[in-house]
């Protein structure tokens, strides 16, 4: 967003009350993507607050021609959440099972029974095509930036969201209309 870049300016030159716009913008979508991950609330709040700090951090590294702004904030959360991850692995595999489904106003306004199916649906795709699934087509980012993030060929993140789909249209039953 245009909007992103003028108030990441007004950062930049000193003005730092002006990054909580950007946290309020973003982080409803940056909590549901860490959601695809991280499945307890309480990590998931401290995963984003830990993003929303590196992200301020390094704000001066944020380059526009290369991500969108949201974009680089999911690149960040999710290595976070990666992070997380790693250090709880020796502890148990709950880190595996589906994040649990949980209302926000966005949620209400769909299905809460698909959407937990959702949810489901997606813990249960590798990782590279729950990644590609999550970040083209809820997130909406561009192929080629989603390919940027990820270190792969466009081609390649269009073949993981192809197989995302085909997966989740054989485990929810739906039509391939309604991801497009």
């Amino acid at each position: 967003m245009s909007d992103d870049l003028s108030i990441i300016e007004r950062v930049l030159r000193g003005d730092r009350q002006e990054y909580r716009l950007l946290v309020e913008r973003h982080q409803a979508s940056l909590y549901r993507w860490i959601g695809a991950w991280i499945s307890d609330p309480h990590d998931r709040e401290d995963i984003l607050q830990e993003t929303f700090l590196a992200a301020f951090r390094q704000l001066e590294s944020f380059d526009p021609a290369r991500a969108a702004f949201f974009t680089w904030l999911a690149t960040i959360a999710r290595n976070k959440s990666f992070q997380f991850l790693r250090r709880k692995r020796p502890d148990s595999k709950a880190h595996l099972e589906p994040p649990p489904y949980e209302s926000t106003p966005l949620d209400e306004a769909a299905s809460a029974e698909f959407a937990r199916r959702l949810d489901v649906a997606l813990a249960s795709l590798p990782a590279e095509q729950r990644t590609a699934f999550v970040l083209a087509i809820i997130q909406r980012a561009p192929l080629d930036e989603i390919a940027a993030m990820e270190e792969a060929p466009v081609g390649t993140i269009k073949s993981r969201v192809h197989r995302a789909k085909a997966r989740l249209r054989e485990e929810l039953g739906v039509s391939a209309e309604n991801w497009t």
